[in-house]
């Protein structure tokens, strides 16, 4: 009798988990935890996390608050502000409103805006490309100046006609907000209907994403997640500056869950709208080779997005059948890293933990690593000291603080790499290392404030 219970019991663990079996290995999720958690203790991660395999999810669990100050925890029902993911939902929009006869990729720009120099020489498909040659807006100077504005579409439009493109439409690739926002004024003017409603239902009804939308500041979004960026002083981070965000309409401007963007994610792999392999190449994605291991290769769509406050990432591994989202609400650039390392768990690879990050000594006298850095012509980074505390920001952006790590060394948690500064024979720092060699040389010894 004792026999037969005890195998009662051997047989529950095994086919409920109800008892751990002595000498079990740990599950996939606590290995997903353990991971993530990591990144937690280094302060670089407040969010929400989605792993589904074969359209199962196999991992789902939030970390740290949507609101510090109220102590409200992240949920899977948190809304964040997905930022540039937004650009998934404006290429299908476009796709769609092609199967529907109303447009062709090879339509002009001008077809829309007939008095915008070069319109007739930019196609549809060279903006879902990012090969328009229109300039980012976040690369122009006025940026700073016009984010605390109303930016309408019209507007956006009206303040890039007085620029000239940055190459000839078709001859390179540069990555482009201004063309997603062009793209969400062609989705407009075609179908009749504001971006927002047009997205809501053709896609989001139809994928049954119930709880997605245009993320605004003055409007009330239940769960919606407060926006926080990385910070000197003991907490490590602050409030997100605002901003108005209309300027971010069809680049970077919906919120979503979790849940929705597994929703989102599962349509296009089973063809709900369209077969993205029918594409020339899937608009408004990322496809990439991922490294497997023994050098075996895998096919990988990814977006990801950052905007003040809020960081997203989503992978789809279409022959693996495997989706990875990380939503976060701290604006730390941790989050692609985790997306690859929590895909790797998923197939049963190995993933590196990052270790403890020990910040060392604030700044000494003559350590004169402030002023300006150019990354490109129309791209400049701007370093400034305050007190003993060094901060960062591109053009457009916010200064935001890199932590000391060694001498001329420093981390930039904003995009989550290394910063150093390079001295000549003089001592004197000339150069920047954008993570740790790409050269940026020193054109200017005070930074713009």
């Amino acid at each position: 009798m004792r026999a037969r219970s005890a195998l009662l019991v051997l047989l529950c663990s095994v086919f409920w988990g109800g008892l751990p079996l002595i000498g079990e290995v740990p599950s996939k999720q606590d290995a997903f935890d353990d991971y993530i958690r990591a990144y937690v203790r280094n302060g670089d991660f407040s969010g929400s996390v989605l792993v589904s395999r074969a359209g199962r999810v196999v991992f789902r669990k939030s970390y740290g608050m949507a609101n510090y100050e109220l102590s409200v925890p992240n949920t899977e029902k948190t809304r964040f502000h997905i930022a540039s993911v937004s650009k998934t939902f404006t290429a299908a929009a476009i796709v769609l409103l092609e199967k529907q006869g109303r447009l062709k990729l090879s339509d002009p720009l001008s077809k829309w805006i007939p008095d915008f120099l070069n319109g007739e020489k930019i196609t549809v498909e060279q903006m879902l490309t990012h090969r328009s040659g229109l300039p980012d807006y976040y690369s122009l100077p006025e940026y700073s100046a016009k984010r605390s504005q109303r930016v309408t579409l019209p507007d956006l439009i009206a303040w890039v006609k007085t620029k000239p493109l940055d190459f000839l439409p078709g001859s390179e690739s540069r990555y482009s907000n201004t063309g997603y926002a062009f793209l969400a004024y062609i989705v407009e003017q075609t179908s009749g209907k504001r971006y927002e409603d047009f997205v809501a239902e053709q896609l989001f009804q139809p994928a049954g994403m119930k709880e997605s939308g245009t993320f605004r500041d003055d409007e009330l979004i239940m769960d919606r997640a407060s926006g926080y960026q990385p910070w000197v002083g003991a907490k490590g981070m602050r409030n997100a500056p605002a901003y108005d965000k209309t300027i971010l309409t069809g680049a970077g401007s919906l919120y979503s869950t979790t849940g929705d963007l597994h929703a989102w994610c599962r349509a296009l792999l089973e063809k709900k709208f369209f077969d993205l392999n029918q594409l020339a190449y899937p608009y408004g994605w990322g496809e990439h080779q991922a490294a497997g291991p023994n050098g075996k290769k895998r096919k990988l769509l990814e977006q990801d997005g950052r905007d003040p406050g809020f960081v997203s990432h989503v992978s789809i591994y279409p022959d693996d059948d495997l989706i990875v989202l990380v939503l976060g609400n701290l604006e730390d650039g941790a989050v692609n890293p985790m997306a690859a390392g929590l895909a790797a768990i998923a197939l049963g690879e190995n993933a590196t933990a990052p270790p403890a990050r020990v910040q060392t000594k604030s700044l000494q006298p003559g350590d004169e690593y402030f002023g300006r850095y150019e990354v490109r012509p129309d791209f400049l980074i701007d370093v400034k000291q305050v007190g003993a505390d060094l901060f960062l920001r591109g053009t457009g952006g916010d200064y935001l603080p890199l932590e000391p790590t060694g001498k001329d060394s420093f981390f930039y948690r904003q995009f989550y790499l290394t910063v150093r500064f390079q001295r000549n024979k003089a001592g004197k720092v000339d150069q920047l290392l954008w993570q740790g060699d790409y050269p940026c040389k020193k054109v200017a010894e005070k930074p713009q404030e």
